[in-house]
C-alpha cells in the first residue's frame, strides 16, 4: 500500500514538473529567443554562465532587452527550463 502511494506521488510530481517546463518552453518559444541564440550558445563556458545565478541574470538581461512580457516567476521558470535542458547547475538557495 505504501509503495503504491509513493509511486503515485512520484508520478504526479513528474507530471507537475513536465507541465511547468512545458509552460516555460512556450514562453521561451513565444519570445523568439532562438532568433538570437542557438543551442551552442547554451553550452557551458568557463567565462560566461557558470552558475544557476548567472544563468538567471542572463535570462533576465535578455528578457528586459527584448521586452518579453514575463513576470518574475515566469523568468525563473524559463531559467529552470534552460538549466534542466542544457546546463544542469545545482540550484543553491540564496541566503
Amino acid at each position: 500500500m505504501h509503495f503504491k502511494l509513493l509511486l503515485l506521488s512520484i508520478l504526479f510530481l513528474n507530471i507537475s514538473l513536465f507541465a511547468k517546463h512545458e509552460d516555460a518552453q512556450e514562453l521561451f518559444t513565444d519570445a523568439d529567443c532562438m532568433s538570437c541564440h542557438n543551442s551552442k550558445d547554451f553550452a557551458k563556458r568557463q567565462n560566461k554562465v557558470n552558475s544557476f545565478k548567472k544563468l538567471h541574470k542572463a535570462v533576465n538581461a535578455c528578457r528586459f532587452a527584448n521586452e518579453a512580457q514575463w513576470f518574475d516567476d515566469e523568468s525563473l521558470d524559463v531559467t529552470n527550463y534552460l538549466n534542466d535542458k542544457y546546463y544542469r547547475f545545482k540550484i543553491v538557495p540564496e541566503k
